[in-house]
């Protein structure tokens, strides 16, 4: 593993949404679960981007690393780039329920599995990601705040990384 430090806020956005209906477990108003959350994170871990796109308002943003996605589309197509480049495994830590929806601790694990440059980065419009080398795998703990619509999908992502205090000699 790669010290955090030295690849800051390796970015991604935590996309989640569950499967439409009695199947997502998140009813019409409805809150969304931890236990639904982990099945969003079950939906992410395996790229299953259909299932993924249940939680998600049509419209929905994510804010991360200086980008924004917005809709499904945008979405598909942020995933499917960075995706060939980058291998990402979601690690519950924590689940902080609130009125309009929820934060969640997790751990991202980025493991480079093609070359992807800085300038390839910018190029997409992503310039605030850091790139994570073929072969190296970084963990970086996110707190994820989601605020979720009238009807109990997510409609608004944005991520915050947690970079511990720098140890001193």
């Amino acid at each position: 593993m790669v010290d955090l430090l030295s690849y800051p806020a390796c970015a991604t956005a935590l996309l989640q949404r569950a499967p439409e209906g009695d199947q997502a477990g998140i009813m019409k108003g409805e809150e969304m679960t931890e236990e639904d959350y982990h099945r969003y994170i079950a939906a992410f871990n395996a790229r299953d981007y259909d299932a993924l796109e249940t939680f998600f308002a049509d419209d929905f943003a994510l804010e991360n690393a200086g980008f924004r996605v917005q809709g499904k589309p945008a979405f598909r197509e942020f995933y499917a780039f960075f995706h060939q480049f980058c291998l990402e495994e979601v690690i519950f830590k924590e689940f902080f329920p609130g009125r309009n929806g929820f934060v969640s601790n997790v751990v991202i694990r980025f493991t480079g599995i093609e070359d992807l440059s800085a300038e390839v980065l910018a190029e997409k419009g992503y310039s605030g990601m850091s790139v994570v080398p073929r072969g190296v795998s970084v963990d970086v703990e996110f707190y994820i705040h989601y605020l979720l619509n009238a009807e109990g999908k997510i409609q608004y992502i944005k991520g915050a990384v947690w970079v511990p205090e720098a140890k001193q000699g």
